[in-house]
């Protein structure tokens, strides 16, 4: 089986976040984790083959606090880290789970100072939902010439607010 088809298997057996239920948080918790867990694990070039891992990862990006918590894991210590995973992982995602990876890959990008490829992430975004608004919002920044250290410090002083919303402090 390949690798696509692997990947199209256990995405059908994750469900989305149920917003009428009563876990949410739960499951946004749980989603932030397996961000964790995919980052150590591709740290330790043990990502490719656990396609439940990657399924999780993907549908719960769909999740604003969990695409942000994944956005703020970024320091100046393991961008370049960052940088390579989310664009694997967005040239791995399938059409419909590939925004907010592309944003999450458009923004390292950026702060790496390689404009021509956040605008291409970006270009990837539109063209996986051409209404989303992270993709929006970065294409403004990115044209307004934001200076990409303003951009991480944005994002540095966002992280800690997002962790405590999703695990009260205590990550």
């Amino acid at each position: 089986m390949t690798n696509n088809l692997l990947l199209d298997d256990q995405l059908s057996k994750v469900s989305e976040i149920n917003y009428e239920g009563d876990d949410v948080l739960k499951q946004q918790r749980l989603g932030a984790i397996a961000v964790n867990q995919l980052v150590a694990n591709f740290a330790l070039l043990k990502h490719e083959e656990d396609f439940e891992l990657i399924a999780f990862v993907l549908i719960r990006l769909k999740d604003l606090q969990v695409r942000d918590y994944a956005m703020g894991l970024s320091t100046d210590e393991n961008i370049d880290q960052q940088f390579n995973l989310w664009h694997w992982l967005m040239n791995l995602a399938p059409v419909g789970f590939i925004a907010p990876v592309a944003c999450l890959f458009a923004a390292t990008a950026y702060e790496s100072g390689e404009s021509e490829l956040a605008h291409a992430a970006l270009d990837k975004a539109f063209a996986d939902d051409l209404t989303y608004p992270l993709a929006i919002l970065l294409r403004r920044v990115f044209f307004a010439n934001w200076p990409a250290s303003s951009f991480a410090a944005m994002r540095a002083q966002l992280h800690p607010k997002i962790c405590t919303s999703l695990f009260g402090g205590s990550i």
